[in-house]
């Protein structure tokens, strides 16, 4: 548990960098690999991140805050008088990167909006997380949580829009490799 305590604490701009490289190593890793090894690692991973989202906010928390929050961007109106709460809105958003990355990877061949699926389990995820935090008074039920992790499943997501796009650069620079060396014969 420290592993995490240690990357919550250390200084924002370690975290944004470590993120990005995660972002990146996971999209070059993903461009690397074949069909049946990307999307067994992706389900792997997938199950790994919501292990962890669950773990830290519903199995690692302990009783006695049965507090809710129902308006939307509440946080930002208080940032102005508690800044730290910068962190606890990134934290959110980079808790479900993860999540965004694989799963649309893990996701059949056959989903063809596999983006707007992940954001949506990545919102229903998050607000089962919130109600079970309000319902086990084991953390506060915050509408801006809901959003930042939707946004995180999104920001991860968007890894797969890359992926699709660099892969259809490479099929047409390939086709069109083949179609010269074709017209030529």
């Amino acid at each position: 548990m420290n592993f995490f305590h240690d990357f919550y604490v250390q200084p924002m701009n370690n975290v944004y960098l470590e993120m990005a490289a995660m972002y990146l190593i996971w999209l070059i890793v993903m461009l690397v690999l074949h069909k049946t090894p990307q999307k067994i690692l992706s389900a792997v991973c997938c199950a790994l991140s919501v292990g962890v989202i669950l773990l830290f906010t519903v199995f690692n928390r302990s009783g006695g805050n049965h507090d809710i929050s129902l308006i939307p961007f509440i946080t930002f109106t208080q940032i102005k008088t508690q800044p730290e709460f910068y962190r606890t809105l990134f934290m959110n958003v980079f808790l479900f990167v993860p999540f965004g990355l694989c799963a649309p990877f893990a996701l059949p061949d056959k989903s063809r909006k596999k983006v707007v699926i992940t954001v949506l389990s990545g919102l229903l995820l998050s607000v089962c997380v919130e109600a079970a935090q309000f319902a086990f008074a084991i953390g506060r039920c915050e509408t801006d949580d809901v959003l930042m992790n939707t946004l995180g499943a999104l920001v991860g997501a968007t890894a797969f829009l890359l992926y699709s796009g660099i892969k259809k650069l490479i099929n047409k620079r390939r086709n069109n490799k083949w179609k010269h060396i074709r017209h030529n014969y």
